[in-house]
């Protein structure tokens, strides 16, 4: 990796430093994460890189984020182990909807 430094508005430090609390991630990889995202040139990964902060927001289940990788379910949970992200766990009522609506 390459050092750079940036300067950021007292706004954009503090929204920083939040997430990056809430998300268990350091900073610069937040910053990495929005400059790929900004600027990503392959249309696969930029979708990959979407549907993953997708899923991770609660946007879009385990399922569609399997769907959308174009894996199975199974090797999408080995991924996001390998990735370091979390498994997003869903209460009976989202499941119950889930199952109302396949």
């Amino acid at each position: 990796m390459i050092r750079t430094n940036i300067m950021l508005t007292p706004r954009q430090h503090a929204l920083l430093k939040e997430q990056s609390r809430l998300n268990h991630r350091t900073i610069g990889e937040l910053v990495r994460d929005a400059v790929d995202t900004a600027f990503l040139q392959n249309s696969v990964e930029r979708r990959r890189h979407v549907a993953l902060a997708a899923y991770q927001e609660g946007f879009i289940s385990l399922g569609k984020l399997a769907e959308t990788l174009g894996l199975d379910i199974v090797t999408t949970r080995h991924y996001l182990r390998e990735q370091g992200i979390p498994l997003a766990i869903q209460d009976g009522e989202e499941i119950l909807a889930d199952v109302v609506n396949a």
